[in-house]
Order: structure tokens, then sequence, then C-alpha cells
């Protein structure tokens, strides 16, 4: 395994939860999480587009067992969101070290929103160009989408969790609504009434 740069970071699938550090195949010192699962950062010889290698991994299955294993390759096609362990720029860049790249500067304007994945809800800000609606960040090329701020909810038992940044799979995504929304306590849609709503939608659909 070529180690390089890393991040403790935790990935959620549709049964499992894995939790390790992320290896990037990268001689550039300064290395975001968005990057690795976008293909962007890989410089070695060989280019890593469908596996994420961790190490020092603890893996959460849907029974509630945990397992320990020293390494793991998960595919980023079951990947449904990743997000960082550790201080607000873990997910951004590293950019600790003395003579790491400088990434550009894009201004880009944070858009609250709510996302909806077949076993997760995330809250968090997205990040659009001035000239960008959020549709053409959605159709644009990168897998992931990354976000800033974002709450987690599992919609197996809607145990909330915070973090500071976090991509979600495009592929993954069942809808993105405006986060801007403000409901009252009683009012709040529970876990189990998003999963009876999703249900009606479904059987609308097949009726129709």
């Amino acid at each position: 395994m070529e180690l390089g740069n890393s991040h403790l970071i935790k990935l959620y699938s549709q049964i499992q939860v894995f939790i390790g550090n992320i290896h990037y195949n990268t001689s550039i010192l300064e290395t975001r999480l968005s990057d690795a699962l976008n293909g962007v950062s890989d410089t070695g010889p060989v280019r890593r587009g469908k596996f994420l290698e961790l190490t020092d991994v603890t893996i959460r299955n849907g029974d509630g067992r945990e397992e320990k294993l020293k390494f793991s390759y998960i595919s980023k096609s079951t990947v449904q969101l990743a997000v960082t362990l550790g201080g607000s720029d873990s997910g951004k860049s590293t950019g600790e070290n003395k003579g790491s790249r400088s990434y550009p500067f894009v201004e880009k304007s944070p858009i609250p929103v709510r996302i909806e994945t077949h076993d997760y809800i995330v809250n968090g800000n997205m990040y659009c160009m001035n000239y960008q609606s959020i549709w053409q960040v959605l159709e644009d090329t990168p897998a992931f989408l990354p976000l800033t701020q974002v709450q987690v909810y599992t919609l197996a038992n809607g145990a909330p969790e915070v973090f500071p940044f976090a991509a979600v799979n495009k592929e993954h995504i069942l809808s993105l609504q405006d986060g801007n929304v403000k409901q009252k306590a009683d009012e709040e849609p529970t876990i189990a009434e998003v999963l009876r709503n999703r249900d009606e939608t479904v059987k609308i659909r097949v009726s129709q």
C-alpha cells in the first residue's frame, strides 16, 4: 500500500459504516477529501477510480456488530456520503505543512440545502459559483457534492451527527431541497413520517 497524506474519515453505505484513515496516492502535500473521492488527487502511475483505501478500519454493521481491520478497500459507488472526523479544515485540505500547495481561491456562495438519500438525511451548505444554479452543480461532472456545517440523520434510528465537512454521492441523491425553510418544533417531520411520505410517493408513481 502506498501511504501518503491521510485523513480520518467516515463512510456511510446502505448497511455498513466504515471509519478509518484514507490515504492518498499522491506526492502533493495539500490534499482534499473531495479531490480523493472525485479522483482528482491521484497522481500515481495507476489511477484509482473505483475504490477508496482505508487503514486501521472499524466497520459498524447494521445489526450492531463491529469489526476491526488493518485495511479495507471500499467501492466508491456504494458510498452514499463521506464525512471528515477532525478539525474544520480537514475536509477541504490539510494545508498545515510548510511548502504545501495552495489551492486557487474561487469565490462561491453558500446555499443551505437538505438532501435525502435512501438511508440518510443530510443538512448542510453546498456552494455555487456566482454564475451557477443548483441544478448545474448537481449535473456537473464531479461524482461527490461537497457540503460544510453538516448534520447527518440516519433513517434507521434518527440519531443526528454533526460534522464540519461531508461529500454526498450524487448517484445516491433522491432529492435536494431548500434548507432555509424553518419549521416549528411540532411541525418538524419525524423520520417515520419521512419514510411514510416516501412510500406514499412510490405508490402514487406506480398507480399512475
